[in-house]
């Protein structure tokens, strides 16, 4: 009985360890998705490498400036009494950035190639979250 016990326990731990091992380094939600590692980078031609390149330069202002208006939205909604007008209106200040950035891709044609935007990394839409919560 007590073999049975053991051999049981050891199952289930090595069936933990195998699926947990198996998603280690899976997608967050925050940063991982290849577009925005720009991984997928690599495949493409030289021409449309270099697009994109000029694309994150250009643009590096607004993209630090989303990043920031960001993080403090998301500062703001874990305080302990978050104002619902302040974060309507960086809702609103992040969304401009997006379309915005949305837009210049457009323009150069590298749109396809430029962060989720509105979309998932797996196309099914958000950033993604911690812990139950959405931080976006």
């Amino acid at each position: 009985m007590k073999k049975k016990i053991i051999a049981a326990i050891l199952v289930s731990g090595l069936a933990f360890t195998t699926v947990a091992s198996a998603n280690w380094n899976g997608q967050r939600g925050n940063g991982d998705c290849p577009k925005m590692q720009m991984q997928g980078v690599q495949n493409l031609d030289e021409a449309t490498q270099a697009k994109i390149k000029q694309f994150h330069v250009d643009n590096q202002a607004i993209i630090k400036e989303m990043a920031m208006k960001r993080a403090e939205k998301r500062a703001l909604m874990q305080s302990d009494n978050p104002d619902p007008k302040l974060a309507a209106q960086l809702t609103g200040e992040i969304f401009d950035l997006k379309t915005t950035i949305r837009l210049k891709a457009e323009e150069v044609g590298v749109s396809q190639y430029v962060g989720p935007m509105n979309k998932g990394c797996n196309g099914k839409g958000g950033r993604g979250g911690h812990h139950g919560k959405k931080n976006y």
